[in-house]
Formats: structure tokens, sequence, C-alpha cells
């Protein structure tokens, strides 16, 4: 990445990192609607390259084919259709992927794709220049630490893997139980964690938030405190408005 590109965007951004569940899309969502700003979570450039990878025949853990396809395709990036949704739709090679994004395929697929080397340098290159547009929330595992490392701020939400199990459970709507979601949950969090490139682990400069007990409300609320002592000259929003 080059300083130039480096100085677009640091004053306008806000990295978001942690583990699976632990609140960060839904805490992103909220804080871009507050800030007026986008979001974009970064997990559906995988979601995305999985499906793609998946509707091509290549099988997911032929690292080399997976990354030369993704190499090959192109991934675009634009402001949802809904002119309230602060989310992005991302499209490759023409297609809108978005709707194909939590299919259970996809879901059990994603992190084979995700732990891809190849795959996450081409990731990064386009999370960077998205980025670069400002008056952005990026969420993911590795914003902070790899995509963009001097994001003035950045926040490491994280919960206990009870909770984040629990959460987890409650998004998937299935059925199961959350001893098999917290087994799956341990996983996940064990190869982000461990895989050799851009592990999961928090900046060094990063603000930790445990949202354990913190309703999504309150998250939302302490996140915006550390965003406005970061980037004070931000405009208040109503919500800050009415609690001065």
């Amino acid at each position: 990445m080059t300083k130039s590109s480096v100085s677009d965007y640091k004053h306008l951004v806000v990295a978001i990192d942690g583990p699976v569940a632990s609140g960060k899309t839904a805490v992103g969502r909220e804080l871009a609607r507050r800030l007026g700003w986008k979001l974009f979570d970064t997990g559906i450039m995988y979601r995305a390259a999985t499906w793609h990878a998946l509707r091509k025949g290549v099988h997911l853990d032929e690292d080399e084919s997976v990354t030369e396809l993704i190499r090959d395709s192109e991934f675009q990036l634009t402001p949802h259709s809904d002119d309230e949704s602060v989310e992005l739709d991302v499209y490759v090679d023409g297609d809108n992927a978005t709707p194909h994004l939590r299919q259970p395929e996809v879901e059990s697929g994603v992190p084979t794709v995700a732990a891809i080397a190849g795959v996450r340098v081409l990731m990064v290159e386009i999370q960077q220049a998205q980025a670069n547009r400002g008056c952005m929330i990026v969420v993911g595992r590795d914003i902070g630490t790899v995509v963009l490392p001097k994001a003035p701020v950045k926040i490491y939400l994280d919960a206990s893997e009870e909770v984040r199990a629990r959460r987890r459970a409650a998004e998937q709507n299935s059925g199961t139980d959350e001893a098999t979601v917290l087994k799956a949950t341990q996983r996940r969090d064990r190869r982000d964690r461990g895989r050799a490139t851009s592990p999961l682990v928090a900046a060094s400069d990063a603000v930790r938030l445990d949202t354990s007990d913190l309703s999504l409300e309150q998250a939302v609320d302490a996140a915006e405190v550390i965003i406005r002592k970061r980037i004070p000259d931000l405009a208040p929003t109503e919500t800050t408005a009415s609690a001065s």
C-alpha cells in the first residue's frame, strides 16, 4: 500500500476486528447509520469468493486453483440498492453474489477459502481500495493489523465463547443446540487465530471492547465514544446530541 493511499483514508475510516459473533457487523452497521457512513464487512469478499469457486466447480481445498480463479475474476462493490441501507453489494464478474452469501455450502466453505494466503493477498488489495473512499466502518479479522494498519480508530470487539455461541445459534435459527455451536465457534477461533497468513489478533493500538454483558445499543454507544475521542471533529448525531 502506498503512502498516499494511507493518507487518503486515515481520517475517515474505522477498523473493527474480532472473532466470530463478537458483534462486529451489528455494531458496525449501527455506527455507520449514526455517522452517515457506509459499512464494509470484508467477510462478504471471502463469501463471494467461496460462492464463485463453488459455482465454477473449483475444489475449495485446492489453494492454487482457487487463487487463480480469484485472480482472474473481477470483484466490484457497490452501495446496496436500498437507499436507506449502509451496506454494500458484491458483484463477481458482473453477477450479484450478495443474495447467495448465506447459503449453507458457502457458510461451510468460507473458512477454507479465507485461510488461503493467495486469496487473502488479492482481497486485501480490493479492501484497501474500497476503504480509500473514506467515511466507512470496515469490519473483519485483520483490518487493524493488515488491511488498514494506519487507521486512526481501531476497535477489537470480543465476547466470551459462551455468549458468542449463543448469538451464533440465534442467528442460524435452525434448532442447533448451543453446545454444538460452541464447538464450531471454538474450531473457527482456532483456525482464525492459527492461520499462517493474517491471523486474528488485536492490533497493538486497538481499543478492546468486550460486548459479553452489553446490549447492542450499549455496545454501539461505547464504540461511538471511542471513535469520537480519536476523531473529535466528527459532526454530532441525533444520539450524541440528545445525550449531551
